[in-house]
């Protein structure tokens, strides 16, 4: 008698597993909410504000040792939680001389070490560049 329950449990809980589908009726994915330190894609007032983080970095690194760039337009960003905060773009770049090329570009900010902010310039046929500065005052 215990065989035959234990056989039921099982046959049970294999097709609630092989009938269930993770999506609930399987005919989309449904949108990525984002879980603790998954990427979150971003819109809105939280596009905007990573388009001001952008900003400030290619300022900061402009006034500095450079490179110089300056933003033309943001296709794609996400933030994620790791240790402190990881900004990712797809932008397009403007170089001094008019120029325009489309990179990766990822701000790590720990804003509680010194030169705390990393900004890595991923582009086609260039070597990848990591800069780093100050977090804001």
């Amino acid at each position: 008698m215990f065989n035959d329950k234990s056989l039921f449990i099982c046959l049970a809980l294999a097709c609630a597993l092989v009938s269930g589908s993770p999506h609930g009726d399987g005919d989309e994915v449904p949108p990525s909410i984002g879980g603790f330190g998954a990427p979150k894609t971003l819109s809105g007032s939280e596009l905007d504000s990573a388009k001001s983080t952008l900003t400030y970095s290619l300022d900061t690194l402009a006034a500095g040792e450079g490179p110089s760039y300056r933003v033309s337009k943001i296709m794609s960003a996400t933030v994620q939680v790791v240790s402190g905060f990881l900004n990712s773009y797809i932008v397009e770049l403007v170089e001094p001389n008019g120029v325009t090329k489309v990179c990766e570009v990822k701000i790590w900010s720990r804003n509680w070490l010194p030169n705390g902010i990393e900004i890595t310039f991923n582009c086609p046929n260039e070597p990848l560049v990591i800069k780093s500065h100050d977090a804001p005052v």
